[in-house]
């Protein structure tokens, strides 16, 4: 007998929810539809329970299959297996956490009857929604509705509520050509019905927010973009493409998703390269712009920026660490004491600082040879944000909340390169303009770093443990991260104290540092996942060893555009620098010294993380020795260079040795702490 109506409910892991959400189903359809209709439960990959409390429950009520798929086939993938087994007329779906009614769905499937077909709507207007989306959650639903309408021309607002009714015509066309099982599987859907003639309505909805959804907005993202693309090249001229990454590729990048620390990294990668074109956009913009006095001008104020931002980096670096370990113990109250501390102690000692470098502006300024306040002034103006930002930062990378590290990134980034655009051009052609510009970046990222925080500003959990001190690791902490400071942005500083006259020399930098950028995204994916109070695990190794990995291709190349095509940067980026022999080979062997630092960075990041810090001593050492090396000898602009690459080598050389010496000695395949006394 043909049954009117299949309900389908795939069910991954839902022992807890799916009980009442299907019984709550069966009794309201035996009482609206008699026989005539069947619910199609179909459990796939499930470790727990599922199956089992489905098919208790299928004795009671003989409409209700319990489909089992051993494998993780995804949402999509249940979907179409459930499609496939399906005898109804109409054939529809719906989430197994229940957000959608019984009765609603009913509603539904008679308004279908006009068409062929019904998709719920969470955003057309007469939708109740009882609990709004907030946040990222919301600000990526509306972006990757934007991007289906744009790339797809889907003209739906709701693409993705887990409600949906065809007719089983419409069904049988489709199910050949649904290539996607997974996040963009209700696009693909759409779009086939959409290929192949079908009429189908977007009707608003009733829709329940439920609690405990396993779909992690950071970790898909990026997926469903690449299924959107991926669809529209198949039905191009372009779907070459697609077959040879499928031939090709496919396999590698799978693998590479279903590592952790990729993952991560290739998010924070993906926000840096926006990022690194911004402020490629801001150079430009501001390069173009300013006398060449005045741009080398406005880089000694930004170098000076990294140097103090470093520093403070200590903070972020500890609080990432100590979060970290607060989040592996459960401790989630404590986060947000301490985070609360951090920020009135550091947003205290800003307003200190700023008021004293507004007081001292005419000292400063001359010991810049500047004839001008400006520029010193709207510096102190930026302390604030430059002080409170690691907290914000420290928090959030500890918390492992990548999404909104990156959010905050490009937001600082594109607003600062629009805002420094527009001041130089609607202003004065000066380096107080652009640096206004920057701050302005600076603050932007700030308040979008707090949105996230705000839950553990306002539930400070008191019961949890007290806040944990972070005054030992600061000290420890503090010189090194100068050191590191010093050695990877030091350059620029150096040569305009010691060499005014070389104002070329900012450009050349600015390029040769283009490799450290890229590869930044790694560290701060690693340094959560290798954290520890007690142990250096197999686990932590294997991180670390991919993290080199990842980093030594990315500096690969960048350095291999830098030497390869200098002239032809430098002449698109920086046209008023001009591209004679001296800038492309300071360009070259500045590029050469931040591979060096950027290596550094990964043993660093490693060693902190595993508060080895008497080992990170050689790290101070190459600090003070750059700095000795360039006030004896600083004839020239490759005396610079040549002790930061020479500083730079050594420290990387040095720690790499403590880290193999700590390998051979304790072997890393144990999962013990090798004791602090051999590290």
């Amino acid at each position: 007998m043909t049954r009117f109506l299949s309900i389908i409910i795939p069910a991954y892991n839902e022992e807890a929810r799916l009980p009442p959400v299907l019984t709550h189903y069966a009794t309201h359809f035996s009482r609206a539809l008699g026989d005539r209709f069947e619910l199609l439960v179909v459990v796939n990959g499930s470790t727990d329970r599922t199956a089992a409390v489905a098919r208790e429950i299928a004795g009671d009520f003989p409409q209700i299959r319990v489909i089992e798929e051993a494998g993780r086939i995804g949402k999509g993938g249940a979907i179409i297996l459930g499609a496939k087994a399906a005898s109804g007329e109409w054939v529809g779906f719906v989430d197994a956490d229940g957000a959608t009614a019984p009765e609603e769905f009913e509603r539904l499937y008679r308004v279908a009857a006009s068409s062929d077909g019904v998709v719920a709507s969470r955003w057309k207007r007469g939708a109740q929604v009882s609990v709004q989306q907030k946040g990222l959650r919301l600000l990526s639903s509306r972006l990757f509705n934007l991007l289906i309408r744009v790339v797809l021309g889907l003209r739906y607002v709701d693409t993705q509520c887990g409600a949906k009714i065809f007719r089983a015509d419409a069904w049988k066309a489709i199910l050949p050509r649904i290539g996607i099982t997974r996040f963009a599987f209700d696009v693909d859907l759409l779009y086939q019905l959409k290929r192949h003639g079908y009429r189908i309505q977007e009707e608003p909805t009733v829709w329940n927010d439920v609690a405990g959804s396993k779909v992690r907005i950071m970790n898909t993202s990026f997926e469903m973009f690449c299924a959107v693309v991926r669809m529209r090249l198949l039905y191009s001229p372009l779907s070459f493409v697609v077959g040879w990454y499928d031939r090709f590729l496919a396999k590698p990048v799978e693998f590479l998703l279903r590592d952790q620390l990729f993952r991560h990294a290739a998010l924070l990668f993906s926000a840096s390269i926006i990022t690194s074109f911004a402020n490629i956009g801001y150079q430009m913009v501001v390069g173009r712009s300013l006398p060449g006095a005045e741009y080398a001008l406005l880089a000694t104020f930004l170098a000076l920026f990294a140097i103090v931002a470093r520093p403070l980096g200590t903070l972020s670096t500890a609080l990432n660490h100590y979060v970290a370990l607060l989040v592996q113990e459960g401790r989630l109250g404590v986060v947000g004491r301490l985070l609360l501390k951090w920020l009135l102690i550091t947003g205290g000692v800003s307003f200190v600082s700023a008021a004293a470098c507004a007081l001292l502006a005419r000292p400063i300024a001359a010991f810049f040879h500047l004839e001008r306040i400006a520029p010193v002034v709207v510096s102190a103006a930026a302390l604030p944000a430059i002080f409170v930002a690691p907290v914000v930062g420290g928090v959030l990378l500890g918390l492992q909340r990548f999404d909104w590290t990156s959010i905050a990134s490009i937001g600082n980034s594109v607003s600062r390169v629009a805002l420094g655009a527009l001041l130089v051009a609607v202003m004065v052609p000066a380096c107080g303009w652009a640096l206004l510009g920057h701050v302005g970046g600076l603050y932007l990222a700030l308040l979008v770093g707090l949105i996230p925080l705000r839950s553990m500003l306002r539930n400070k959990d008191a019961g949890q443990g007290s806040v944990p001190s972070l005054r030992l690791y600061l000290a420890q902490c503090f010189l090194i991260q100068v050191s590191a400071a010093i050695l990877m942005t030091g350059d620029v500083v150096l040569v305009k104290h010691y060499l005014p006259e070389n104002t070329d020399f900012a450009y050349a930098a600015t390029l040769g540092r283009m490799v450290a950028f890229m590869a930044a995204s790694v560290a701060m994916a690693m340094f959560p996942k290798v954290s520890s109070a007690q142990s250096f695990t197999a686990e932590h190794r294997r991180i670390y060893l991919r993290s080199q990995l990842y980093t030594a291709g990315l500096v690969g190349a960048s350095l291999f555009l830098c030497i390869l095509v200098p002239g032809p940067m430098l002449h698109i980026l920086f046209p008023k620098a001009g591209t004679g022999p001296e800038i492309l080979s300071w360009t070259r062997w500045m590029a050469v010294a931040m591979a060096a630092a950027t290596l550094l960075n990964i043993n660093v990041f490693l060693l902190l993380a595993q508060r080895c810090f008497k080992q990170l001593a050689v790290v101070v050492a190459c600090g003070l020795a750059y700095l000795a090396g360039v006030h004896w000898f600083h004839a020239s602009v490759y005396h610079v260079i040549g002790f930061s690459l020479a500083t730079n080598v050594a420290a990387l050389l040095a720690t790499t040795a403590v880290i193999v010496a700590g390998v051979r000695r304790h072997p890393w395949g144990n999962g013990h702490s090798p004791p602090r006394k051999h590290w």
